[in-house]
């Protein structure tokens, strides 16, 4: 399973979370449940793209 999460996580230049990994593989008929997908995506180091401008609160001199 690591590697079937692995595999759908870089092909979609590893740009998908667990949301989106999650969905691949129910469409590819994998089964898994989503907390799975969480765990194994945690082990293996995998995170999604994070979209957005990082917010500056503080300008120091």
């Amino acid at each position: 399973m690591k590697k079937r999460t692995s595999r759908v996580h870089t092909e979609n230049l590893s740009v998908y979370g667990v949301r989106e990994a999650w969905r691949q593989l129910h469409r590819e008929g994998i089964p898994a449940a989503r907390c799975t997908v969480t765990r194994l995506m945690r082990d293996l180091g995998l995170q999604g793209a994070r979209r957005g401008k990082k917010i500056r609160t503080t300008l120091s001199r």
